[in-house]
This record gives structure tokens, C-alpha cells and sequence, in this order.
């Protein structure tokens, strides 16, 4: 296997090797979970009796007074817009999903005893998704992908090109040998630029976490909990490029494709260690720490490439398929440290019990993206680790949420800020993310029904083909991702 680390990497460019940029893909997490929990901004941990709570702080289950099962479903639409030089396009996705499901079983000991309760859980709960259409369009008079090509050919012997990438483009006649500049030196078959640039980037799949955990109340005042946790990968990426001489401008030239497609699939697992303390009935403070997650990936990859010319030199190419790489290597993503903390206002029913009036809960999580790392029995991504040291960052993801009762309905709302994992001066530093929520519950004796609605928001740069190689601007892309998403719970 040949290894194509981008200098730069930074930028969602597709490229058939194991970078810095799968490393990110896989290390960022959005908790997903009940309608409860991500319409309170996924900042409950503190405050709930949440099945999805428990992914970020295992002690919420020492909160659980009774035994439950949930089951949510969701229903995505994500569109992605692309300004790209002098065009401008749209597409969109969606997608039905499973966002949680899962059990608790409650034992309570009582309140003459030290410790309450104890719980246990079984949950599955999504914490990304992958899927989005994006389509670039637009004409390009400095540059062509073929510069490209010819650049990762430079110095290369023909047999000693990579089969994946620049050894197509020799095969389709895309990049001729530039003899003026010495042996083994290339440039593009173009006679100039001036073509338009099309892409479609389809990508599938998310992210996935078992959950088994335990926790347990002492006194009312503090609950304690761990997990273990089971992280599921699928993610799948098709790349459809063609540089396409519609105003007939490159002489003897018509247009050329290339594909590749990615697959990777996998799994890794973690720890997490929690408690949660409450010296107020008013106030409630959360600490919880995630080690990394330690994951086993498999890639399958492949490409392919055709060109179309009028001279008898170049000639109208075949369809030219790389061969089916595979590889298998490991990734470990960095550790997480959250604290949470939780405010609850109290009324009195008629019977002159106090419940609940209205709960708001903040939620700071730290997490330091240059400490991911890739790693293989059979090479050492010295060099891929060295660009995700110089170009990641820690960040301080903040997340907050409300809920207001009106007798059994629950109003609710949150908003999450996930900053860029760039580093200040690369082309994604201010590539941050926010995340808007509000929903309503219906709370039954024994049952309850939620249902939220999801807004994100994602501006980024995506350059077509790696800027530290050949100079080019970026498409401007911006994600507007909606989703609704319902529980369904049952206490028993």
C-alpha cells in the first residue's frame, strides 16, 4: 500500500490512504440519544434520568429511581450548498435512523440504607452521521487536476507511480513528460486551462455506541457510574470528478472522469468514569472522564479514470480501474474530560409536594484533537501523525439546555457550540459548528412520548485537490442539517 499524507490535510479532499483526516472524522462525536436529551442540547448529564445521559456521564444512571425502555427513531434531512468560483449549487439527503434504544434495570434498596439503588443499562446510541450529497460546479482558468497529477508524479519512474492516483492519469494520458525540465519530470496534457470543474461527493454511513453501564445512588447526594463502551464505524465515500472543455477553449481536448470510492469499516471501544454531585437540591455538579477510544478499521478503496481528446496522439481513452486495495490499521482517538453542572427551580403541587418547575443544565467538554494517532503493524504514519499534531487543536465544546413542566407537558430547548479543530492560520480555523434544539414531552403514569427538532449549521472550505501541491481556492461550503426525532418510553 502507497500512502498519499496530505501536507496540509485539514480539508476533506478524498484521497485513498489513512490520514489525518479520517483520524478527525472518527474522533469527533455529537451525542445523540432520546428526544429528551439532544432537545436539551445534550447538556442533561447532570440533571437526568436519561438513557442517552449515560453516554457522557455514566453516574446519571444512580439517578434512576425505577427500571425503563426506550426506543428512538429519527428522520434527517441534510443540505449541503457549494459556492465554487463562478458557480453555485445544491443537494441534499435523507435518511431514516435509529437514534436510541435501549434498557435499564433498577434495584432499590431503600432510604434507610446508605446507597438507594443501583442500576444497570444496556443502549445504543448514534453519535454521528455521515451522510450528505455535495455537488461543486465551476470553471477554473489557473488550474487543472492534472497539475496535479503531474506533481505527485515528479521523479517517479512510470512503474514506480501509484495506481491509485497519478499512475491512471500517465495510463489515460492526462500528464506527458516534460523534458525541458529533466528525467522523470511531468506537466499537464492540457495546452490550457480554462475548463469546467465538476464534482459530486456522496458520502454514508455515521457512528454508533453501545452502552453497558452500571451506577449507583449514595444518600441522594452522589451518584457514582461507569461504562463500557462499543463504537461501530461504517463509512462509505464516492468521488465523482471530470474536468469537462464545454466552450470548446483546449485544443484537441473534451474531458476526462475520475472516480474513487472508499469504504471503512470497524470497531473500538472505551471507558467512562463518572459521578455526580449534589450538596444543594437546587444544584447539581457532573464530572466525567472518557479514555480514548481504541479502534480496529478496515479500507477498502479503488479508483478509476477516462479521458476524452480528438488528436490521435492522446486519443479517446478507455475507462482505466485501479485494482481493490485493502488495509487494516488502527486509530486512537484523544480522551475526554466533561464537567457539568445543573440548576433546578422547584413549585409545590396541591398536595404541597415539590416537583420540578424548571431545570437548566451547561455542560463544558474538553477534548484535544492533535493527540489522535494512527497506527499499523506494517508502517509507522510517522509522517501522517506529525501533520495531526501540527494541525489539530484542543477545544472547549459547550453545550446548554432547558426544560420547563407545565403539569405533565415539558417544554425544551438547548444549543451546542463545537469550535473548529483547526489551529489558528489553516484554512478551517473558524470552521465551527452550532447546533440548535427545542422539543416537547407528554409524561404519562408509566410512559411518556417526546418529540424534538434538530437544526445544525456547518460552514467549511473544501479544495479539490491539495492546495500545498497546486495552488487553487476552495469551494465555500456551508451544512444545514434538520432532523425530528421521537421516544417512546416506558417505566416500570
Amino acid at each position: 500500500m502507497k500512502k498519499f499524507a496530505l501536507i496540509l490535510g485539514l480539508l476533506p479532499v478524498v484521497v485513498m490512504s489513512q490520514n489525518e483526516v479520517d483520524a478527525l472524522r472518527y474522533s469527533q462525536n455529537y451525542f445523540g440519544g432520546t428526544s429528551r436529551f439532544v432537545t436539551t442540547g445534550s447538556a442533561f448529564s447532570s440533571i437526568a434520568a436519561d438513557m442517552s445521559a449515560v453516554s457522557i456521564n455514566p453516574a446519571a444512571l444512580g439517578k434512576y429511581k425505577g427500571s425503563e425502555i426506550t426506543i428512538t427513531p429519527a428522520f434527517t434531512y441534510n443540505k449541503s450548498s457549494a459556492k465554487y468560483r463562478d458557480g453555485m449549487m445544491d443537494d441534499f439527503k435523507f435518511r431514516f435512523q435509529m437514534s436510541n434504544l435501549g434498557i435499564v434495570a433498577t434495584h432499590n434498596n431503600g432510604n434507610d440504607v446508605d446507597w438507594r439503588s443501583i442500576s444497570f443499562a444496556f443502549s445504543y446510541n448514534r453519535i454521528n452521521d455521515f451522510n450528505r450529497n455535495i455537488n461543486i460546479d465551476g470553471y477554473n482558468n489557473e488550474s487543472s487536476m492534472t497539475d496535479y497529477f503531474a506533481a505527485l508524479a515528479k521523479g517517479k519512474k512510470v512503474d514506480e507511480m501509484n495506481g491509485f492516483m497519478e499512475g491512471l492519469a500517465w495510463e489515460a494520458y492526462l500528464i506527458d513528460p516534460d523534458t525541458a525540465a529533466g528525467n522523470f519530470q511531468y506537466k499537464t496534457a492540457l495546452s490550457r486551462y480554462g475548463a469546467r470543474q465538476v464534482k459530486n461527493l456522496d458520502t454514508r454511513g455515521g457512528m454508533g455506541e453501545y452502552v453497558f453501564g452500571i451506577g449507583g445512588n449514595y444518600k441522594d447526594v452522589l451518584q457514582l457510574g461507569m461504562s463500557l463502551g462499543i463504537q461501530s464505524v461504517r463509512y462509505r465515500e464516492i468521488s465523482n470528478y471530470a474536468e469537462i472543455d464545454d466552450k470548446d477553449s483546449i485544443l484537441s481536448f473534451n474531458f476526462f472522469e475520475f472516480s474513487q470510492e472508499l469504504k471503512t469499516t470497524g470497531s473500538g471501544f472505551n471507558f467512562k468514569f463518572g459521578l455526580i454531585y449534589s450538596p444543594l437540591p437546587w444544584f447539581k455538579f457532573g464530572l466525567a472522564l472518557h479514555t480514548p477510544t481504541f479502534f480496529n478499521l478496515s479500507d477498502s478503496y479503488s479508483s478509476s479514470i477516462k479521458s476524452s481528446f480528438d488528436d490521435t496522439l492522446h486519443g479517446d481513452g478507455k475507462l482505466i480501474k485501479s485494482k481493490q486495495g485493502f488495509y487494516d490499521y488502527e486509530l486512537t482517538t484523544p480522551f475526554r474530560a466533561i464537567a457539568s453542572s445543573g440548576f433546578v427551580i422547584y413549585s409545590s403541587d396541591d398536595d404541597g409536594v415539590n416537583k420540578p418547575l424548571m431545570s437548566i443544565g451547561i455542560e463544558y467538554e474538553y477534548v484535544d484533537y492533535s493527540m489522535a494517532r494512527l497506527r499499523a503493524n506494517d508502517y509507522t504514519f510517522r509522517n501522517e501523525n506529525m501533520v495531526i499534531e501540527r494541525a489539530y487543536t484542543a477545544v472547549g465544546n459547550i453545550r446548554a439546555g432547558v426544560e420547563y413542566r407545565l403539569s405533565s407537558i415539558f417544554l425544551r430547548g438547548g444549543v451546542g457550540y463545537y469550535p473548529s479543530p483547526y489551529k489558528k492560520g489553516l484554512a478551517n480555523d473558524n470552521s465551527y459548528r452550532m447546533s440548535y434544539t427545542f422539543g416537547i414531552g407528554i409524561k404519562g403514569e408509566n410512559s411518556y412520548l417526546d418529540v424534538g427538532f434538530i437544526y445544525t449549521q456547518q460552514k467549511e472550505k473544501y479544495f479539490l485537490y491539495d492546495p500545498s501541491v497546486i495552488s487553487n481556492v476552495p469551494a465555500n461550503l456551508t451544512h444545514n442539517n434538520m432532523g425530528i426525532i421521537t421516544t417512546l418510553g416506558f417505566r416500570f
